[in-house]
């Protein structure tokens, strides 16, 4: 007598699908290019996962806090009047050893803020509540490892 298939794989399959369609959706939009970074400051948008291009035009000091000692500079994006300051944890991630002029590549979770906003989460989230982030200076890839970009 033959047994009728077993579906148990098959829920499992579909459960799965169906929490990471949650989870998606309740992660932040991500959003590329420093014109979706203008968008959302003109739109005063939080909560996006950006990547930013610009160069380092002020170094500030360390700020120690309740989540962590954070790097932070600012960037003014390339092409545009626009500055971020970046928030690097760097109890989480790597310090970037950087020096006004540099160039850099941010990617992090953009907040918005009257002054042109702030991108943090440039680092991998332990939480797992945001994309990981990472910063990039002349071809190596800062976020909890180091590791040499494309």
């Amino acid at each position: 007598m033959a047994r009728p298939p077993r579906r148990d794989g098959v829920l499992a399959v579909i459960r799965a699908i169906a929490f990471f369609a949650f989870v998606a959706q309740s992660c932040g939009a991500v959003v590329t290019g420093n014109a979706a970074v203008e968008r959302a400051f003109a739109d005063h948008r939080s909560g996006i996962e950006v990547t930013a291009d610009g160069t380092v035009t002020r170094l500030l000091a360390d700020d120690p806090g309740p989540s962590g000692t954070h790097q932070r500079f600012i960037v003014q994006l390339k092409g545009s009047a626009q500055t971020l300051l970046i928030d690097n944890n760097v109890d989480i991630g790597k310090r970037v050893p950087l020096a006004t002029g540099d160039d850099v590549v941010v990617h992090g979770e953009y907040v918005w803020n009257d002054q042109g906003g702030l991108i943090h989460f440039t680092h991998h989230d332990p939480a797992h509540t945001h994309e990981d982030g990472w910063i990039e200076l002349r071809g190596l890839r800062y976020a909890t490892i180091l590791w040499r970009s494309t």
